[in-house]
C-alpha cells in the first residue's frame, strides 16, 4: 500500500536540479518563504487505498505541485510568460523523472498558469495528476 510518506517521497526525488521542495498547507509555504527560486510545492492530498475496491491493484492519490518563481507587481505579460514557460518546463522534468519507475503511474495530467499567486509574489504553473503506485512485492 502506498503511504502518505511513499507520494511525499516520489515528489521530492522527482524534483529537477535539487530545487527547493515543500509539502503541505499555503501557510507552511508562508513559513518558508525565504529562500531560492523556483520553489516546487506539494499540496495536501487524499490516498484512495484499492484494498477492497475490485479489480484495482494500484493505490492512488491525486496530486496538485506548483512550480513557482519570484514575480513582481509591475511585471510584464511577457515576463510572466517567460517564467510560466521555464515553470513549464521543470514541470516536465518533474513528470519525467517520475515516469522513470516502472512502478508508478500518471494520469489526468493537467496544466494551469497561475499568475501574481500568494500575495502577488509567485507566478508559475500547478500540475494536477492522478499518481498510481503498485504495492510493494
Amino acid at each position: 500500500m502506498a503511504n502518505y510518506q511513499n507520494i511525499v517521497d516520489v515528489c521530492r526525488d522527482s524534483v529537477p536540479n535539487d530545487l527547493r521542495f515543500i509539502h503541505g498547507l499555503l501557510v507552511d509555504f508562508s513559513q518558508d518563504f525565504q529562500g531560492t527560486y523556483p520553489l516546487v510545492t506539494l499540496s495536501p492530498f487524499i490516498i484512495t487505498d484499492a484494498r477492497g475496491t475490485q479489480n484495482a491493484i494500484f493505490d492512488s492519490a491525486n496530486l496538485a505541485v506548483g512550480f513557482w518563481e519570484e514575480d513582481t507587481a509591475d511585471s510584464t505579460p511577457e515576463e510572466r510568460e517567460a517564467i510560466i514557460a521555464r515553470m513549464d518546463n521543470l514541470s516536465n522534468e518533474f513528470l519525467d523523472n517520475i515516469l522513470e519507475s516502472e512502478v508508478i503511474k500518471l494520469t489526468n495530467i493537467e496544466k494551469e498558469p497561475v499568475y501574481f499567486f500568494y500575495q502577488a509574489t509567485l507566478t508559475g504553473l500547478i500540475v494536477r495528476f492522478t499518481i498510481s503506485l503498485a504495492p510493494p512485492c
